[in-house]
């Protein structure tokens, strides 16, 4: 079967401290990592339903330049997750920068953003409990 899914790929200068962060704070489980012995350059890890992974950015990557670090915002990283306060106070925790704190939309979710050590900015949303587990968004 033909693999048809999308993740993000987050290029990070310092790759245990950002997979620590977001198996800390997101309770993300490593699914694959590369090379399989010695340090890492790739894992992936699986948090909830979605995948994300991580990647050594530090020297040039397969199309020829190195990857930018994340001092813009031209993208956000979405996380659903069951516990927002408990997510913003892990990230505290951890010394992550929590630019909104948990703020409840129009819409019925509730939301924060988060910076992950990489300076990816994360948008993590709680949606309203009538919404969960079944109704949850896609």
């Amino acid at each position: 079967m033909t693999r048809r899914e999308v993740f993000p790929i987050i290029n990070c200068s310092d790759l245990a401290s950002t997979c620590a962060f977001y198996e800390r704070v997101f309770a993300a489980r490593r699914i694959y990592r590369f090379p399989e012995e010695g340090e890492p350059v790739y894992v992936t890890l699986r948090i909830g339903d979605g995948q994300l992974a991580l990647g050594v950015g530090t020297s040039p990557a397969l199309y020829g330049a190195t990857p930018l670090p994340a001092t813009g915002h031209a993208v956000d990283v979405c996380l659903y997750v069951e516990d927002l306060a408990a997510v913003v106070d892990a990230a505290r925790e951890a010394e992550a920068p929590v630019p909104l704190p948990p703020t409840p939309m129009p819409w019925g979710e509730t939301v924060a953003y988060v910076r992950d050590p990489e300076g990816t900015m994360l948008l993590v949303i709680q949606a309203p409990a009538e919404a969960r587990p079944e109704g949850r968004r896609p």
